[in-house]
C-alpha cells in the first residue's frame, strides 16, 4: 500500500510454527518449469505505477494526515511497550499487573488500527479497485507468458527454494499485463467492493 498502516498489538507470547521446507530444485523455464510472483508483477505493472502516482497526487492530503497520525500513535503507544517489556523482566510482577497493561495496551493499539483504517479508507479503496482491474488479466498474462517460454508448470517463490534467473517469469507476465490492461481507473463506482469482481466470477449462473 502506498501508507502501511504499521501499529501491532504486543503478544503475550510467540508460538514458533514449524514448516515443513519445499524440496532443493532449481528451477529453469527452459527445463519447462518457472517462477511467478504474482503480487510483485501486478505492483511492476504500468497500470498500477501509473494509479499510484494519481492516487498520491488525489489522495495527497489524506496520505500525509494518515502518516501523520499513524506517527502520533506510535509515539503514544512506544512507552506503553517498553513499561510491558520492563514487567515482563521482572520475575516480581504479578501476573494480573501485566495481564492488565498487556490487555490495555491491546485494546488502544486495535483503536488505533481501528482509526489508521478509518483515514486510510479513501486512498485505499482506490488503490482496492485499481488492484482488481489489474487482477482480472492477470491469468491470461500468465498464460500468455508461459505460452511464450513454452512453460507448463509455473509456481510461487515461497514454494521453491533455488531457482536461477532465466526461471523466473515475473518480468515476462508484467510485459503481458502491460499489453493487456495498460490502464486502470481509480474511481470506484459508488457500489463497488474489493473482491467483487471474483464474486461475480464464481457465483453460480442462474437458471
Amino acid at each position: 500500500m502506498i501508507s502501511k498502516l504499521k501499529i501491532a498489538a504486543l503478544a503475550a507470547g510467540a508460538a514458533l510454527a514449524s514448516v515443513s521446507a519445499p524440496a532443493l530444485a532449481q528451477f529453469d523455464a527452459s527445463q519447462g518449469t518457472a517462477v511467478i510472483n504474482l503480487d510483485a508483477a501486478i505492483v511492476q505493472s504500468n497500470a498500477f505505477k501509473a494509479a499510484e502516482g494519481q492516487i498520491k497526487t488525489t489522495y495527497g492530503a489524506q496520505i500525509t494526515q494518515v502518516q501523520t497520525r499513524q506517527t502520533a500513535l506510535q509515539t503514544e503507544l512506544t512507552p506503553l511497550r517498553t513499561e510491558i517489556e520492563n514487567l515482563q523482566k521482572n520475575p516480581a510482577t504479578p501476573k494480573a499487573t501485566l495481564d492488565a497493561k498487556i490487555a490495555a495496551f491491546q485494546t488502544k493499539a486495535q483503536s488505533a488500527q481501528t482509526e489508521l483504517q478509518r483515514l486510510a479508507a479513501p486512498f485505499a479503496r482506490a488503490e482496492a479497485y485499481a488492484k482488481e482491474q489489474i487482477t482480472a488479466k492477470l491469468e491470461p498474462a500468465v498464460r500468455a507468458a508461459m505460452t511464450a517460454k513454452k512453460v507448463s508448470v509455473a509456481l510461487q517463490p515461497e514454494s521453491v527454494v533455488l531457482a536461477t534467473p532465466a526461471g523466473d517469469l515475473t518480468p515476462d507476465v508484467v510485459t503481458q499485463l502491460n499489453a493487456l490492461v495498460p490502464s486502470v481507473s481509480i474511481t470506484p463506482p459508488a457500489n463497488w467492493q474489493p473482491g467483487q469482481a471474483q464474486q461475480a466470477q464464481g457465483a453460480p449462473a442462474g437458471r
